[in-house]
């Protein structure tokens, strides 16, 4: 198949095609006479899974390097490693919504005061003694 069939059928486009090939993540395809690139079922499935890794957020080389060992017919070490890799971004996850909420209660804090004291930010201002050159 060629690259806007490829891209197609993983719901990518042309361009990024080019790209996952030119970082070395896909394969360099062999071509036709006329220039063209022929992908392989083979390319197909390396490359959907390399979007689906790197839709959950690991790094292109590294989604790579999962595809490889797929689509190498060791998708049992590939299983085992991604479970290691999903409970880590879990986690980085999990630190980053907290602090988002602490964030949040942070500024909900800052407003319910300004609400409640509006001349504060002007009476803070105010205690600031002014120095006339």
């Amino acid at each position: 198949m060629r690259v806007s069939e490829l891209a197609k059928r993983v719901g990518i486009s042309p361009t990024a095609v080019r790209f996952y090939e030119s970082e070395g993540v896909l394969p360099e395809a062999p071509r036709t006479e006329n220039g063209y690139r022929t992908y392989s079922d083979i390319d197909l499935c390396r490359l959907r899974m390399v979007v689906a890794l790197r839709g959950l957020g690991i790094e292109l080389s590294e989604s790579g390097r999962l595809a490889g060992l797929c689509v190498d017919g060791r998708c049992d070490d590939m299983e085992a490693q991604l479970i290691v890799q999903i409970g880590e971004r879990r986690r980085e996850v999990a630190r980053a919504r907290a602090e988002l909420e602490h964030l949040d209660r942070e500024l909900a804090s800052r407003q319910a005061q300004l609400r409640s004291a509006r001349s504060l930010p002007m009476a803070c201002c105010q205690e600031v003694e002014h120095v006339d050159d």
